[in-house]
């Protein structure tokens, strides 16, 4: 049974060199890195306040639910492949990691979304009152929107260097190109 490039053992690499590859790369995985580390770092920060005190905020830990766990095993999933990428090692074809890295951004990005429909509800004194937004929930939303941006910023560079790849091998070998079909 033959391993696929993203499952075969990288020799001689560790995290550090995985870390500080990804770190040497063009900007959009960096960009990728950050907008998924911003939108973690989101979780504790207040996303919901109580617009007549400001005594009475709810972080994105604050209701736990199945949002916030797909929220994290989102960016986790982004994050586990940058660092894959960096060791050398790319998802199995027909995945790119640009294509990939810009689904986890607009999934990430529709789940703040949701959680921004779906406001948790306070109760104050025995009387329910609604949440507002609080700065949190949009540093989340600008981090999602980031790993999107930069994931599609890497697939375009990829598509780039395809076609660079498959240009260069057409003019390398103009003979096995097929002769054009005349009209019958």
């Amino acid at each position: 049974m033959a391993a696929s490039r993203w499952t075969e053992p990288e020799r001689g690499a560790d995290d550090r060199s995985a870390v500080r590859a990804l770190l040497s790369r063009d900007g959009f995985e960096q960009l990728a890195a950050l907008g998924a580390l911003i939108c973690l770092a989101s979780l504790p920060l207040p996303w919901y306040r109580v617009a007549f005190s400001d005594r009475f905020r709810q972080s994105g830990f604050g209701s736990f639910g199945f949002a916030e766990a797909a929220l994290i095993i989102t960016l986790a999933g982004a994050l586990v492949m940058l660092i894959q990428v960096g060791r050398g090692k790319r998802p199995p074809l027909p995945l790119h990691e640009g294509t990939l890295l810009a689904v986890a951004g607009v999934w990430a990005a529709l789940i703040v979304g949701v959680m921004m429909l779906d406001r948790p509800r306070a109760f104050i004194g025995g009387l329910p009152t609604d949440y507002e937004f609080d700065y949190g929930i949009f540093v989340a939303l600008g981090g999602a929107v980031l790993l999107a941006f930069s994931g599609f910023g890497v697939r375009r560079r990829e598509l780039r260097r395809e076609r660079s790849e498959v240009s260069a091998e057409a003019a390398r070998s103009p003979t096995s190109a097929s002769p054009p079909r005349s009209p019958r």
